[in-house]
């Protein structure tokens, strides 16, 4: 008998890499689940997932947490399925109102919101500690009512759902090994001498990056969408978008041309946040690891513990242009060296952190809170 799955998102793109490509597409293949995406954008089928678009997305943030929604609720109670995913912290009330109706209901977290609302300059400051307060309470009310809660890793070494959740299941957002063919690194035959693409935001270490660029002098593709104008703006304002490569936003196909025509992946995110608590790498960074790319990261404790393991980066104090620079000059004049980084990288995608060896634990839940098997 198979399971009739719905995941639901009006954040996220329709073709959304973790939510589409990772766990929709991958459970479409087995025979024992029917999958269905409520999603932005327009209804299509497209590799055995049948995606019911919720039409454009509101500019608005207010806009879309209200009546999106409300919207995706109704197309969700239509499909009727047996289990329903959602994905968007806006969306803990539908995810209870399924619930209520007797449905199978699983919350994906993609990361620590409540820890996220502190640190989001669109909310007042004075307000940051009441909402994500005021959200976290909300998140474990509805969290105990639901069948289970998908996270990304540990936080803090903690499991950050315990005694908030039914069930806590850990799922990382690790690269699609088969999508990713080995490629011999070969610093010469490559355009770029470091790449950086994903959310553009202070906290993520733009700034800073930025300024170790220039201190080293080389060229870096940056690829993303800024958080605002007015950092963009402010970047501009200093110089530090001069002579860069800035593409906007990629598609992923897109994505790996790049790493493929640069010399070095860059990730110096700020411990600021969910950042210093994650007991993972920055989805990026297993990105570049996979195009055997040498990696430059922020030394926090997942870095640390990563690279003990396999031996694939330079970590360096994210807060220090200095430093970033040092670390970059050193790959760039030592192609060996970063020859050697990109191969353990590779080696610890193979043999570990690859989506092939999460996945099946999203159809083992299914299985186990449906009780069809």
């Amino acid at each position: 008998m198979s399971i009739k799955v719905c995941h639901i998102t009006t954040a996220h793109d329709s073709d959304d890499t973790r939510i589409f490509q990772k766990e929709c597409v991958f459970l479409a293949k087995e025979k024992d689940f029917d999958v269905f995406l409520i999603a932005p954008g327009p209804s299509r089928k497209e590799k055995n997932v049948q995606v019911v678009g919720l039409g454009e997305k509101p500019l608005s943030r207010f806009k879309r947490m209200m009546f999106f929604t409300k919207k995706a609720l109704k197309i969700a109670i239509d499909i009727n399925a047996d289990i329903y995913h959602f994905h968007d912290p806006e969306l803990l009330n539908v995810g209870l109102k399924l619930k209520k109706m007797g449905k199978c209901v699983v919350f994906d977290s993609h990361e620590i919101t409540s820890e996220q609302i502190k640190i989001k300059k669109y909310i007042p400051g004075f307000l940051r500690n009441l909402i994500s307060d005021l959200y976290y309470r909300k998140e474990t009310r509805v969290s105990n009512q639901i069948d289970a809660v998908i996270v990304p890793c540990l936080y803090d070494g903690k499991n950050w759902f315990e005694g908030r959740s039914r069930e806590t299941v850990f799922v990382d957002n690790y690269p699609i090994l088969s999508d990713k063919p080995r490629i011999e690194y070969n610093s010469y035959d490559r355009h770029y001498d470091i790449c950086t693409i994903g959310s553009l935001t202070p906290e993520r270490g733009i700034t800073e990056l930025l300024r170790g660029r220039k201190i080293a002098k080389c060229s870096l593709l940056m690829g993303g969408i800024f958080s605002d104008d007015d950092y963009k703006n402010s970047l501009c304002g200093q110089g530090l978008l001069r002579d860069v490569d800035y593409v906007g936003y990629c598609t992923m196909d897109k994505v790996l041309s790049y790493y493929m025509d640069s010399k070095i992946g860059i990730s110096t995110i700020l411990p600021v946040g969910q950042y210093v608590k994650a007991g993972n790498l920055p989805t990026k960074v297993y990105e570049f690891m996979s195009m055997s790319m040498p990696v430059i990261l922020s030394y926090l404790p997942s870095a640390k513990e990563a690279i003990k393991e396999y031996n694939f980066a330079l970590t360096v104090d994210p807060t220090d242009p200095e430093k970033i620079a040092e670390a970059i000059d050193f790959l760039l004049k030592n192609p060996e060296a970063a020859k050697e980084y990109g191969r353990e990288g590779r080696r610890a995608i193979e043999e570990k952190y690859n989506w092939e060896k999460e996945v099946d634990k999203i159809a083992v839940l299914y299985r186990k809170i449906t009780n069809i098997t």
